[in-house]
């Protein structure tokens, strides 16, 4: 996928062939994703105005309290991150591929550490993010690597 292969242009079916489109509704937290997928699938930020194919997701974040005081003080949360795409080839209306993918993080909710509960949050989201990324990297690379450059089955 990155090796010299990838970098002769013909073999590449990843290095800035992918466009990643916006993220609907995903807020901060879909720009921290969006803005790993580019880096993933475009590490040296080519134009992929011509893109042979772009890329459709979207982002659910769950917040689950996970550990609960007697008093009701939550001190741990976990977050869940949903991310369904859809692999689209350029011109082509119905995507090639689709998939959902899940990944989960915790963090510690500190009483009277605002700012480190905010901290700690914020890493969480951001590593946890990372990781959901290189899982659509995994599954779309999976995917393209069985493909001929016209689309199909590769023989």
């Amino acid at each position: 996928m990155y090796g010299d292969a990838a970098l002769s242009g013909g073999a590449a079916p990843m290095r800035g062939n992918i466009a990643i489109d916006p993220i609907p509704g995903g807020g901060h937290e879909g720009q921290i994703f969006k803005i790993a997928l580019e880096d993933r699938f475009n590490p040296e930020g080519r134009d992929t105005t011509n893109a042979g194919y772009h890329l459709a997701t979207t982002l659910k974040k769950t917040l689950i309290p996970a550990v609960v005081k007697s008093d009701g003080t939550i001190q741990r949360y976990e977050v869940h991150f949903d991310s369904n795409f859809q692999l689209y080839r350029a011109g082509v209306a119905k995507p090639v591929f689709t998939g959902l993918l899940r990944r989960s993080g915790s963090y510690n909710a500190a009483v009277n550490a605002n700012f480190a509960t905010y901290e700690a949050e914020q890493d969480m989201i951001e590593r946890t993010l990372q990781e959901m990324a290189e899982d659509h990297v995994f599954r779309i690379s999976g995917y393209l690597a069985g493909k001929s450059a016209d689309g199909k089955p590769a023989p």
